[in-house]
């Protein structure tokens, strides 16, 4: 028996972490006999006001008694919550079984709903068969708020054929063996992401270490700040937003990564990272700080240490061997729980009991 599922995604042309997430799991989920899965795409109305409601007319007659089972993918932040949040009640009002998997988690928002909103999130997300949260603080408070259901700690994925032409021993020898280091900033050039705090701690390692070169790839509202902040500095190339081949290349020439955020939940630039054996710089925020094996994984850093990210940093500069040993452990790590193939296997699973399981009072 083929059982219908509807997810719920942003447009699938534009970048963003749930995009890609969808991307990368859609061609693999669809390769299951025993299920089909249609995509309704939301959001992304800008400033029109009537974008809203336009959703909810269109989950509305979408959704009928031929579905299964419905995949909710909001953030927790006030736009997604109480949209999906209507989505949510509809579907239990109709008796229509769903799950729900938390992407983004805004802390600030998330003491609003401690407050003010927890009612609201009982009467719609509460009613779901399963939660997918990418950190176990996340699952923390969803429990606090009153799920009675099961909450599951998720990770995001990597697109598995990003690996398609990938050789880790070629990759391995290259890291012991180079002697020019290449470090890899790839996100959003927002503030938040650390990357001032990049830029001036290889701004210190090149005073020591003539072999650096840093990479900068992304876009975002600090990319002509950022640009300006450069121009002086010599060794850092700022590539703008990258995908496909080139991402890939990026990976495959760089040896450290380093995006020492403030604020995630659970990055797939450090996955992909990992899945290209490159040791990560980063810290423990979100999803990362439950996730990310400190010193296995590469390092965590302390922001308010001013000098750590740099020592962390040297450490991987001057040891190829370390350097190799980490990114061995990353790419294994990798391919066993975190490819999209292996993810998708997981939903697949939890979407198969979901439809099966008796609904939450």
């Amino acid at each position: 028996m083929t059982r219908k599922i509807i997810t719920t995604v942003p447009k699938l042309s534009t970048a963003g972490g749930v995009s890609a997430f969808w991307n990368a799991l859609l061609p693999k989920l669809t390769q299951y006999e025993d299920i089909t899965i249609n995509t309704l795409e939301v959001g992304g109305h800008g400033k029109n006001i009537l974008g809203p409601v336009s959703d909810q007319m269109k989950f509305k007659k979408t959704i009928d008694s031929t579905t299964d089972l419905v995949v909710l993918n909001p953030s927790l932040g006030a736009r997604s919550f109480f949209r999906d949040g209507l989505f949510a009640r509809r579907l239990a009002k109709k008796n229509v079984d769903f799950v729900v998997f938390f992407h983004g988690w805004d802390l600030a928002f998330e003491e609003k709903v401690s407050k003010k909103y927890v009612k609201f999130f009982q009467n719609s997300f509460g009613k779901a068969k399963r939660i997918f949260v990418l950190s176990q603080e996340f699952k923390s408070s969803v429990e606090e708020w009153g799920f009675e259901g099961e909450v599951f700690v998720e990770t995001t994925t990597v697109d598995s054929t990003l690996l398609n032409d990938f050789s880790i021993e070629e990759k391995l020898t290259a890291s012991t063996e180079t002697a020019h280091i290449n470090v890899l900033f790839l996100s959003r050039l927002l503030r938040e992401k650390g990357i001032y705090e990049v830029i001036d701690a290889f701004k210190n390692l090149q005073t020591r270490f003539s072999n650096l070169r840093l990479i900068i790839a992304g876009d975002g509202v600090e990319f002509k700040t950022v640009s300006h902040y450069i121009r002086s500095l010599s060794g850092i190339e700022m590539k703008g937003h990258v995908e496909g081949e080139c991402k890939v290349d990026l990976f495959k020439e760089c040896h450290i990564y380093c995006m020492p955020s403030y604020s995630e939940g659970l990055p797939t630039s450090v996955l992909e990272a990992m899945a290209f054996a490159l040791p990560v710089v980063t810290t423990p925020v979100g999803g990362l700080k439950y996730f990310f094996e400190d010193k296995k994984m590469g390092y965590f850093v302390d922001l308010e240490k001013r000098e750590d990210l740099e020592q962390k940093l040297e450490k991987l500069i001057v040891d190829g061997k370390l350097r190799a040993q980490i990114g061995k452990y990353n790419h294994d790590v990798a391919a066993e729980r975190l490819v999209s193939t292996v993810v998708a296997k997981r939903l697949h699973n939890h979407f198969l009991h979901c439809m099966s399981a008796p609904l939450n009072s």
